[in-house]
């Protein structure tokens, strides 16, 4: 998590940045997934400013409030936007909800009824070699995370707006499915002795949108496929559906707000 305090007429002392990160473990409590935190503290005509902007992969909360104490000022503020996070994850837990039943799906015909368990992504991001080594000594056939790639320098790091799906293929082969700009590619990829990572074979993955018993019927109807990546029609986001048998699957999603 980046987290940038900047004053302007304001002197942001020790005790001030402690109180900041007071109200940031608050927001934690409810979301973990920060990405970028910036709080702006200004002084004009006897009130002070300050500005707060919270971001959570593609959400982006924001408040802006104004007092004559500075601390008052600093509580308004995680105040609004805490309480905007929470609706917020109401209405996600809402739709989710919506998209699929945990443990188990019935249908009229007790042999088409099936399970599915849902699984999150990786607790923070990972560089590729990070995840790819990890996943190599999981015992788990998938996993997914967000993705970070360093930039120019130490203090340069972006982190991927979509996660990055991995998958144990034949002869635990690593298949890796990402979003490269414009579309969604397959590699096979593999570390090297030197710790680098090697994709030797490379591929377009062609991404739909399905919701889930749309994905659990493509993966039945696809008898050779073990899992699909798609763009879920309820929550909007990047989601995969691992087949571990006819009628048991494994929901991976990304349990954000």
């Amino acid at each position: 998590m980046h987290q940038n305090i900047i004053g302007k007429n304001v002197r942001i002392t020790k005790n001030v940045r402690q109180h900041i990160a007071n109200k940031m473990q608050n927001i934690k409590i409810h979301a973990d997934r920060i990405i970028d935190a910036n709080i702006i503290c200004d002084y004009m005509h006897g009130e002070y400013t300050v500005q707060g902007t919270i971001a959570f992969g593609k959400k982006v909360f924001h408040d802006k409030e104004k007092e004559k104490d500075l601390y008052v000022a600093i509580d308004a503020m995680f105040q609004k936007i805490e309480r905007e996070i929470r609706k917020s994850k109401e209405r996600n837990i809402d739709r989710s909800q919506r998209a699929v039943v945990d443990k188990s799906v019935q249908t009229d015909d007790e042999d088409d009824a099936y399970s599915i368990t849902s699984v999150g992504i990786y607790e923070k991001p990972l560089d590729e070699l990070d995840a790819v080594l990890h996943f190599n000594a999981d015992k788990r056939p998938y996993m997914a995370y967000l993705p970070i790639k360093q930039g120019d320098d130490l203090y340069s790091i972006k982190i991927g707006k979509f996660p990055v799906f991995l998958f144990k293929g034949d002869d635990n082969k690593v298949l890796e499915i990402y979003h490269n700009e414009e579309y969604w590619n397959m590699d096979e990829v593999s570390v090297t002795p030197d710790n680098n990572i090697d994709a030797s074979k490379s591929e377009n993955y062609l991404i739909k949108e399905y919701n889930v018993s749309e994905a659990v019927n493509y993966l039945t109807d696809n008898p050779d496929k073990k899992f699909v990546v798609y763009m879920s029609s309820i929550t909007e986001q990047a989601e995969a559906l691992y087949k571990e048998s006819d009628n048991s699957f494994v929901l991976i999603r990304m349990f954000d707000i």
